[in-house]
């Protein structure tokens, strides 16, 4: 490999963590302060970049808090399809994916404060410019829902309902787990338990 090569290579590098430096900070104070109350020049200060360099990064705020929701979005859709793609009953498949979404969020606490305050992750981001990527995310990650609700029901192991509305009842239960558990933040992470057996309670079907 050429010196040049090498060279291209720590600079791609470094402004890959550039990036993520910034969409880190960015996540944050979305999150604190919301989409139209958040200024770019708190974000760059915080990151110790000028507005300038943000810039070089970002077309604008718009772009940062798309990317935002765009890079979790990756890693949250992957986890999702792991968790769907086991060999376990579709019950024990949904308690597995309340358990996963309530852990990626507490992961990324920021990331879950600003997905509360754009709308829960029971419906689509507000607050901010509309994006067709976001909107798209949001829809896959509900439509898998729906479809282990239909594999549920085919099998008796989960309750009858509109499977669309049920992987939105879904979502809200969890949203409502991790607004509960951010209230109580000095008090520790919330029993998982609580969730998976309100979970199982509301869905499965009795002797499943």
């Amino acid at each position: 490999m050429s010196e040049r090569s090498l060279r291209e290579q720590r600079r791609e590098r470094r402004r890959e963590l550039g990036r993520d430096q910034i969409l880190d900070v960015a996540e944050g104070v979305f999150a604190r302060k919301g989409f139209h109350d958040a200024s770019l020049r708190e974000i760059a200060e915080l990151a110790e970049y000028s507005v300038g360099a943000v810039y070089g990064f970002f077309s604008g705020k718009d772009e940062l808090y798309r990317e935002i929701f765009l890079r979790r979005a990756t890693v949250f859709l992957t986890g999702m399809k792991e968790v769907l793609s086991s060999p376990h009953p579709p019950q024990r498949q949904l308690l597995e994916l309340a358990e996963w979404q309530a852990g990626f969020f507490r992961a990324h606490p920021g990331y879950g404060r600003l997905v509360l305050r754009s709308g829960s992750i029971a419906s689509a981001p507000t607050g901010a410019p509309a994006d067709g990527a976001i909107l798209a995310n949001f829809r896959q990650a509900q439509e898998m829902q729906a479809e282990l609700f239909r594999r549920g029901q085919r099998q008796g192991v989960l309750k009858d309902g509109d499977p669309q509305l049920l992987a939105r009842m879904f979502s809200g239960l969890v949203s409502a787990f991790q607004a509960s558990e951010l209230a109580e933040e000095e008090s520790g992470p919330l029993p998982l338990a609580t969730l998976l057996e309100t979970v199982g309670a509301a869905f499965v079907t009795t002797g499943s």
